[in-house]
């Protein structure tokens, strides 16, 4: 399954929107400074400047009124409209943007995942504890390579959302999104999503597409690590071996593109440390064999796409130290009996 080049034209749109995206992201994480309000109260007589910090009226007194407390109140309200204005002029140039990305044919990520996706960064989720691996991480790799892989290669049902419960989970709007975890951020995107079942992994909505939460299993039977992110109505991760080989590798982060031509930051492992281990799970007895030679497929089409298009991820035993060496070896026996050019450095 040889990839397809992206033209100059789409590399050009490609790359304005991935800039776009950047400006947009930027301006959005500024306005969030901007929540609430500023606004005069009065109490015992005087009036006070107050900071209201969201829709429920939390904030704090800045002082009674004064020369200085006043400029405070009118550089808020001057910077906030500046941002806002900015953040809209910003909406609108990607609305144009993604009309471009559908007539370049770039738009290829499936719309519930670039929204969800968009939701995780804004959460600040993205890459500091969530990272997508299986499938739908091919999509970051053909973006960054600017190659298409082939259409039967990416067709999947479900998203595999990684979850690094080493740092402590701060999610960005405490009080919107706490209590309920993950399972109200994907209703943000979609409200139709609801747990497969009580306690469950997984998350599907009214079109039968499904995100997987899934964790590393703990290094010790006796160590029991947190499993939700939210309430006890959240979804449970389940917890699968050698997982901790992608937790532990670099990430790449990569700007794709949504079906309805907006853009998305996708965050997913090194591409040498998806090749490697999707060739291991290939190798497990009790991998269904259809799932088999699916996966051995995509390590191969990825193998291809790094020695062909990414120079910067050449194979090297000294960056894959977080395998254990005989996987890395298993790896290089299997890439060398394939139809790869050469570049393993084994």
């Amino acid at each position: 399954m040889l990839p397809f080049e992206m033209t100059d034209e789409q590399r050009r749109v490609a790359i304005d929107t991935a800039q776009l995206h950047e400006a947009y992201m930027a301006a959005f994480f500024k306005s969030r400074s901007y929540r609430g309000g500023m606004h005069w109260k009065k109490a015992k007589g005087k009036e006070y400047l107050f900071r209201s910090l969201d829709r429920y009226g939390y904030g704090k007194s800045l002082g009674p009124r004064s020369k200085e407390t006043e400029t405070v109140y009118k550089e808020f309200h001057e910077k906030k409209q500046e941002v806002f204005s900015k953040l809209k002029g910003l909406k609108e140039r990607l609305r144009e943007q993604a009309r471009f990305c559908r007539a370049a044919r770039i738009a290829r990520v499936p719309r519930v995942v670039s929204a969800i996706l968009r939701l995780l960064e804004q959460y600040r989720l993205l890459g500091a504890s969530l990272q997508i691996v299986g499938t739908h991480a091919l999509y970051a790799y053909e973006a960054r390579a600017g190659i298409f892989f082939e259409r039967g290669l990416l067709a999947t049902q479900d998203m595999d959302l990684l979850w690094d419960v080493r740092p402590k989970l701060r999610l960005f709007a405490t009080g919107e999104v706490d209590a309920g975890g993950l399972i109200d951020l994907l209703r943000k995107a979609d409200r139709s999503f609801d747990l497969l079942g009580k306690r469950s992994f997984r998350a599907v909505n009214q079109a039968g597409y499904m995100v997987d939460l899934i964790k590393p299993e703990p290094k010790s039977l006796r160590l029991q690590e947190t499993r939700q992110m939210g309430g006890s109505n959240d979804l449970m991760a389940a917890e699968i071996k050698n997982l901790q080989w992608l937790v532990s590798s670099p990430k790449l982060e990569q700007v794709v593109i949504g079906e309805d031509g907006y853009p998305a930051t996708m965050v997913v492992p090194d591409p040498r440390a998806f090749a490697i281990h999707k060739l291991w799970v290939a190798h497990q007895k009790s991998r269904e064999a259809v799932k088999k030679k699916r996966d051995r497929s995509q390590a191969l089409a990825v193998c291809k796409v790094i020695l062909k298009y990414l120079p910067e991820y050449q194979f090297r035993r000294d960056e894959l130290r977080m395998f254990p060496e005989e996987i890395v070896s298993d790896a290089a026996r299997t890439m060398e009996n394939s139809d790869l050019p050469p570049g393993f450095d084994a």
